[in-house]
């Protein structure tokens, strides 16, 4: 049972992932994109309106320096400014599935991305690779865990 539901799902939820990528480094067939989106689904979303208003409003420039990746914004939209909208665009791109999976050529996913709209125009998109997302994944999770990040 969870003790405290945010904290705990996002402990399996690493845990999850790390198993899924060991299977992977073992040559097992597994999709571990699909384990990732599925693992930020349910970071970005379940948590969101009990831990929104405690992410902090860390500028990008600060989170980059520390070692977050962070999204290319394309089609001339403006990067966010800080940590908390950074959550909360993944958040909505994810969560309403705003999101185009784009080869490296040999039929496995390389990048991914991402956007949101508001009333039906779009307001921000961007790319990442998988590894910028796992990597925005675990920075997250410690951030939720309460770990230094």
């Amino acid at each position: 049972m969870y003790e405290d539901v945010v904290r705990g799902f996002a402990e399996r939820t690493r845990q999850n992932l790390k198993v899924i990528e060991s299977l992977l480094a073992d040559g097992k067939e597994v999709y571990e994109a699909t384990q990732l989106l599925n693992s930020m689904l349910g970071l970005l979303v379940f948590p969101r309106e009990e831990y929104v208003n405690r992410i902090p409003e860390t500028p990008i420039s600060e989170l980059e320096q520390s070692g977050w990746p962070i999204p290319v914004v394309t089609d001339g939209f403006p990067q966010v400014s800080h940590l908390k909208d950074l959550i909360r665009y993944l958040r909505n791109a994810i969560a309403h599935f705003n999101i185009e999976f784009i080869g490296d050529g040999t039929n496995q996913i390389a990048i991914l991305k991402v956007w949101n709209t508001r009333r039906g125009e779009k307001t921000w998109e961007a790319k990442l690779s998988l590894k910028d997302l796992r990597g925005i994944a675990e920075r997250f999770t410690a951030l939720l865990l309460g770990e230094n990040v």
